[in-house]
């Protein structure tokens, strides 16, 4: 059975861009960051990076981070693309201090007609592909422009925490209704992106999956819980009546204390694919 296009609106990631890793929980970074350091070949000052549907730059943050540069001879080379507008915004000018080797510029996953081939040593796709609407296309276009020995880095959901903690919350009002869906849902299950990684033109001998996790506790439960109570509970609460929507904080508040009894935070897992060219 075909998946369910349950993609949020533009608008919805222009908003999102504006405190993208409050609202978020800072989810997707902690878990790229727990990954950076088993990456290989490992990104160095001399690494050429494609921050691949990037977003506000998260990925690239991180990198940074990790190598702590003191001049600008210590920054690798960055394309941070997105194609949201708003979010390119964001990183523009998180990252407008670097901009001789960090550039954040409108572009489509799906075709990446202006970059050359074999132009990037890394190329890093965190928590995107479940959203692109041919996500073998955009692999493929990842296959082209890496280098030889190159090597892609794509994360996406094994369990999103957001979706579980959404979904119980709904069920505490209207457990008569299908729980909201998640986008790209079916990438959760295993081996769907290795698969695709593979029909994308790589090795499956230098394919490596992994699994890995966060709980999302303390201050960062504070951002998520304005998450759920923004243009997500559109989508939660969508046909439902006046006094219903208004039970909604409510449930969102007790469907975040059960996943906190339960795992002592909200928890995320993903599936982590790296493949080499």
């Amino acid at each position: 059975m075909a998946a369910v296009n349950a993609n949020p609106p533009a608008q919805y990631f222009t908003s999102l861009s504006r405190n993208y890793g409050r609202q978020t929980g800072n989810s997707t970074r902690a878990v790229f960051a727990s990954i950076l350091g088993r990456i290989s070949p490992s990104i160095t000052s001399s690494s050429v990076i494609h921050d691949n549907a990037g977003g506000v730059g998260t990925v690239t943050s991180v990198i940074l981070d990790s190598l702590t540069p003191t001049s600008p001879d210590d920054v690798p080379e960055v394309l941070i693309t997105d194609n949201n507008p708003g979010m390119i915004a964001a990183a523009k000018e998180a990252f407008r201090d670097m901009k001789s080797k960090i550039t954040a510029t409108e572009a489509d996953s799906h075709d990446l007609r202006n970059i050359p081939d074999a132009k990037f040593t890394h190329s890093i796709l965190n928590f995107s592909v479940f959203l692109f609407t041919d996500a073998l296309q955009a692999l493929r276009e990842i296959h082209r422009t890496l280098k030889p020995d190159g090597v892609t880095v794509l994360l996406t959901w094994k369990r999103f925490g957001f979706g579980s903690t959404v979904h119980v919350a709904q069920s505490l009002i209207r457990p008569d209704l299908p729980p909201m869906p998640i986008p790209g849902s079916h990438f959760m299950n295993e081996g769907v992106l290795r698969d695709l990684v593979i029909m994308a033109g790589f090795n499956e001998e230098k394919v490596q999956v992994q699994h890995d996790k966060t709980i999302r506790k303390g201050e960062d439960l504070e951002g998520m819980r304005d998450f759920m109570l923004g243009d997500i509970s559109k989508m939660a609460t969508k046909d439902w009546t006046d006094e219903e929507k208004s039970r909604w904080p409510a449930a969102v508040d007790e469907a975040i204390q059960r996943e906190v009894e339960q795992y002592g935070g909200i928890k995320f897992e993903a599936w982590t694919v790296i493949a080499q060219k």
